[in-house]
């Protein structure tokens, strides 16, 4: 570990968040909503800091997939209600796909009744035929994509920090400028985590980086400004077992399913265990685990743990028992590891 864990500077305490795509289905959707639910409050009690969900449009019924969560903030909201301290995230709302003013709406109102709890993870991208079913141009140029996410969000930040929207001065009400300088971007490129980092905003790595995490996570610290507070979020997939060997037979299925979908902008795999190290899985007893996420080259530069326990999990119970070994085992681990290089 190295000295991006410093300019975080105020504590010497890994932040725990609990990710989830909440698109693993054992039974029908709406179960799968009141499992996760169930699973982020379980974990608020486990002193958890963060609940952040992914936002899934459209499904293929042909293809056995029933879908994800199409709308974050209705989610968020039931969750809100549930919970007390909890920070509540997008990870990430595709923003091409939405009326920019309607998500700082959403966002303004979530956070005005949860306290200000609300972390807003944003994304660009968006399938040509999902864009085309909401009637919303699709910009094939990345350039150009690129740029206009990035007005896009601007057009956000300043709705929220209750800057005027029509010519006649009005403004979103209610305005939350605080929540402006929560806003976090997913990116899956070194250059889109650079310029994230240019832009003093957060920055979320999932498990299917275009290029190895901790590229983008390097990139992001070089391009923020010095003193800033670094904001890095990086999605970390578990699965224990009494010994690794046993973990990884055990996940091996939900491996392979996850492999199919990312392998083609992944770097080859030939193994099992390959696989696990390309989608950031660490596996095994508590102290593989803590092990293993300690020496990950992007762990240096996080600021945020987003576990994930979907995908590979049989029942909520389960999920659960692996959620309270982290919380329990790991997390201590991972802390010892952080204040000893601080000390250092």
């Amino acid at each position: 570990m190295s000295t991006p864990h410093t300019p975080a500077g105020v504590t010497d305490s890994l932040h725990i968040g609990l990710f989830a795509h909440l698109a693993d289905h054992r039974g029908a959707v709406e179960q799968t909503y009141l499992d996760y639910l169930d699973l982020f409050v379980h974990a608020e009690g486990l002193g958890v800091g963060s609940a952040w969900v992914r936002q899934f449009h459209l499904a293929k019924p042909d293809a056995g997939r029933l879908g994800g969560l199409p709308s974050p903030f209705v989610f968020l909201g039931a969750l809100a209600a549930r919970t007390s301290t909890l920070r509540l995230g997008t990870a990430a709302i595709t923003l091409p796909l939405e009326q920019v003013l309607r998500v700082a709406e959403d966002a303004a109102v979530l956070d005005a009744l949860s306290g200000g709890r609300v972390e807003l993870g944003l994304a660009n991208g968006g399938q040509p035929q999902t864009a085309s079913a909401f009637g919303i141009p699709h910009i094939g140029d990345r350039t150009q994509s690129r740029r206009a996410y990035l007005e896009a969000v601007d057009r956000l930040a300043a709705a929220l920090r209750g800057e005027a929207v029509t010519v006649d001065g009005e403004v979103i009400a209610p305005a939350r400028p605080d929540l402006a300088d929560r806003i976090w971007h997913a990116t899956l490129t070194a250059q889109s985590a650079y310029e994230t980092g240019q832009r003093g905003e957060g920055v979320l790595i999932g498990t299917t980086q275009v290029v190895p995490g901790e590229v983008s996570a390097e990139a992001y610290h070089r391009g923020l400004a010095e003193g800033a507070v670094p904001r890095l979020g990086l999605s970390t997939w578990i699965f224990p077992g009494r010994t690794r060997e046993e973990a990884l037979a055990q996940a091996e299925e939900g491996l392979i399913a996850k492999w199919q979908w990312a392998r083609d902008f992944l770097p080859q795999a030939d193994s099992t265990a390959q696989i696990a190290e390309r989608l950031n899985l660490h596996y095994g007893t508590a102290d593989d685990i803590a092990a293993s996420i300690a020496t990950h080259p992007a762990f240096a530069h996080t600021t945020q743990i987003q576990l994930q326990l979907d995908g590979l999990y049989r029942s909520l119970e389960q999920q659960k028992d692996a959620l309270e070994l982290f919380t329990s085992d790991v997390a201590p681990a991972l802390n010892a590891a952080i204040r000893r290089e601080v000390a250092a």
